[in-house]
């Protein structure tokens, strides 16, 4: 194999270059049937990327290392390849020395050009056919979009595919601290490593990528080697100045050849480094696993990158996309928004109300807000002109007895489902105060059966409300009758600490459902065994896409789960302390403990890869047909609008053999409960939304699909 080496430090140096004679000197011992040729600038050209001199015409001076030396010592410089050389470049009338053979000296071609030009003549001007091209090892790290756009090592690498479509990796080493200097033996463990991982990469190398940028930390302990995206940071000034100074005395004003009044000083602030309003929180970008002490590997294109919506023919003509946000700036997702909506929408401008936008600029019109404060006239036309963030008619989903029969008229029409399995059995109970409760199961006269067989426990729950608000386990009639006695009950006194804010007024709600209680949930030991539900996030645009976030929550109960008791005399079903353990709605939990109860469903340790992806699996199945139920046997209760889009927060739980049951969907979810540590999965959300939902509204043009963002439903409703 045959192998190039170059760098933009230049030749082995104690200042400039001390790391390449250690790496190419373990290179050697490691890979002995490695043919290595080492072109290499003739002095540190760093900070120059990818950069030739144009006009410029490089000259070769050769050198010569002893492949045994502990230093940078070498004989030269020579002004042709001396004995031993395979260079083409020979003069059989000029003797050469014969001291110099392959199998004891590193021969080095310096060139006085840029690493690019290395790297361009050695590909083109030596004879050989190279393998691959090693551009390194870089004395300190090349990690995040500052120093990787200006890397000299980065930009020999790019030349080598760019010109030659020759396979490049460019490696450097990281130090810490701002120690650039370590001892030999380090400089062979971290070299030792290197190989390693130049000959993994080569030995499979993805057909997507052109070549690799690699960091190896100068440190004796290694966190592991981990695929890194580029850190999008930003940066400031790199220069102190000006410094002015005084003219000298009859100097022709115009005369610039002798003299320099205006100066700036190279200072850059290596710590000064910031995100960029591109970069996602969480996101274990090079420079993170750099700092942790791992090799960070990035696999480039050797391209700028583009931005992919933006394509097609361009008009000329001013766009003005006005969005209103009518979502008080105090408000949790109030920023997510905002970023999403400039970053992803080019051109778009923000408004607080109605009156601050233009007349000219009032359509088209993007407008977030809640339900109440949106124009249902003007949306209810599905004039393109006026787009918002919820549909008007959506209660077979949101409203608990709808989702019911929602699921139950599609079951009977669609027995195949995964609905069949994945909704737990469901009954409804309408009645204005506890006293009627006896009427209301004569009436449901199969909910009276069940209860009276007394063999499942259920779980009550006013179809209207939010929050986990009148949430009860029981198991009897007897049960029952109390839960709705206490509803209906008086508090003894108005500011009674025991005072109960979970409950509910009956009358207010009047429609309940009655569902059997999942019995077997799934219980992991790193969480304490505690009951948990998956809350996820899925967007509907028009008439209608569905997509799913694959990013979804884990919610978790305050307290281990106990289990159904086997007594249902023994359990009190309005004790609260006794239902802490089954419910997992964290709006009903203390603000101390909340941040212990949400926790990104990915990040669940004890549940493997296989079985997370057979959960996400039945949630996008479950999602496709739900949705798809209610806009075809319930099109009256849901009535998606081609001008709008609505993301709803779905919950499901998950029993012991990871199957997926479907608990309610709810609009204008609470996105707070989210907490601030992850509030980056939020950002992400509305990225894509507005990418995905918002932009395509406003200027018709889809965008790419995102791994996060699944479609998983794209239906189009009958016109008769």
């Amino acid at each position: 194999m045959k192998v190039l080496i170059t760098n933009d430090d230049g030749p082995l140096n104690d200042e400039f270059s001390p790391y390449i004679r250690p790496f190419i000197q373990k290179l050697v011992a490691l890979k002995p049937d490695w043919e290595i040729t080492v072109v290499v600038p003739d002095v540190q050209k760093s900070w120059i990327a990818k950069a030739h001199l144009a006009g410029h015409n490089p000259s070769m001076k050769f050198i010569y290392s002893k492949l045994s030396s502990t230093d940078n010592s070498y004989l030269g410089p020579y002004i042709e390849p001396q004995g031993g050389s395979n260079l083409p470049f020979q003069r059989r009338d000029q003797p050469r020395s014969s001291k110099l053979s392959r199998s004891e000296y590193i021969e080095w071609v310096l060139i006085d050009a840029t690493p690019a030009s290395c790297a361009n003549i050695a590909l083109f001007h030596l004879n050989t056919k190279f393998d691959l091209v090693v551009s390194g090892p870089n004395v300190g790290r090349n990690a995040s979009a500052a120093y990787i756009t200006s890397s000299a090592t980065v930009g020999a690498a790019m030349e080598a595919v760019i010109t030659a479509d020759t396979r490049a990796i460019a490696l450097s080493w990281a130090y810490y601290d701002g120690k650039k200097d370590a001892s030999d033996s380090l400089m062979g463990t971290v070299a030792e490593r290197s190989v390693k991982v130049l000959q993994h990469l080569y030995n499979h190398w993805d057909p997507q990528v052109d070549l690799y940028s690699v960091n190896v930390p100068l440190l004796p302990e290694l966190t592991g080697v981990q695929y890194a995206p580029i850190w999008e940071n930003r940066w400031g000034s790199i220069f102190d100045g000006p410094t002015i100074k005084e003219r000298p005395d009859n100097l022709d004003i115009e005369d610039g050849m002798e003299h320099d009044m205006i100066s700036f000083r190279w200072n850059p602030n290596f710590k000064g480094h910031r995100d960029s309003s591109r970069v996602f929180p969480g996101t274990q970008h090079d420079m993170l696993v750099i700092e942790k002490g791992g090799i960070s590997v990035t696999p480039l294109r050797a391209t700028f990158q583009h931005v992919p919506h933006l394509v097609g023919e361009l008009s000329l003509e001013d766009t003005n996309y006005s969005v209103l946000i009518t979502t008080p700036e105090t408000e949790y997702i109030y920023k997510p928004l905002l970023a999403a909506v400039h970053k992803q929408i080019s051109g778009a401008k923000t408004y607080a109300t109605v009156e601050d936008i233009p007349i000219a600029h009032r359509k088209p019109l993007f407008h977030y807000g809640d339900y109440e404060q949106l124009d249902m006239d003007k949306l209810s036309e599905q004039n393109m002109d006026y787009c918002a963030n919820s549909y008007i008619f959506r209660k077979a989903l949101i409203r608990k007895h709808y989702l019911s029969s929602t699921i139950h008229n599609y079951v009977v029409k669609h027995p195949d489902s995964i609905l069949a399995t994945a909704f737990m059995e469901t009954f409804t109970l309408d009645l204005d105060y506890a006293e009627f409760l006896d009427d209301s199961l004569d009436e449901n006269w199969e909910l009276r059966g069940e209860l009276e067989e007394g063999k499942k426990w259920w779980i009550v729950k006013p179809s209207m409300s939010d929050k986990g608000q009148g949430i009860r386990v029981f198991k009897t009639i007897e049960n029952l009758q109390r839960i709705f006695d206490s509803f209906d009950d008086e508090p003894e006194e108005a500011n009674s600490e025991d005072e109960d804010e979970n409950k509910i007024v009956i009358s207010q709600l009047r429609h309940f459902i009655v569902q059997q209680y999942l019995a077997n949930p799934l219980l992991l030991r790193s969480m304490g065994n505690r009951k948990f539900h998956i809350r996820c996030y899925i967007t509907c645009k028009g008439n209608l896409e569905v997509f799913v976030y694959d990013r979804m929550l884990a919610l978790f109960a305050p307290t281990p789960y106990l289990g159904c008791p086997a007594d249902p005399e023994a359990f009190d079903p309005i004790d609260l302390n006794t239902l802490q353990c089954h419910l997992t709605n964290t709006c009903l939990q203390k603000d101390d403990s909340k941040s212990l109860s949400v926790v990104e469903f990915d990040n669940l340790e004890d549940i493997a890869q296989e079985n997370k992806r057979k959960v996400k699996n039945q949630i996008h199945a479950i999602a496709h047909d739900v949705f798809l139920a209610a806009t075809t046997v319930s099109s009256l209760n849901f009535q998606p609008l081609r001008n709008a889009f609505e993301t709803y927060g779905v919950d499901f739980l998950v029993d012991s053999e990871y199957n997926v049951k479907l608990l309610e969907i709810n609009a204008y979810p609470d996105f707070k409960q989210t907490g601030d540590e992850l509030k980056g999965l939020i950002d992400e959300l509305f990225q894509l939304s507005v990418k995905h939902c918002i932009r395509p509204l406003l200027d018709g043009v889809d965008s790419d699909e995102d791994d996060n963002f699944k479609r998983v439903l794209s239906h189009t409703p009958n016109k008769w």
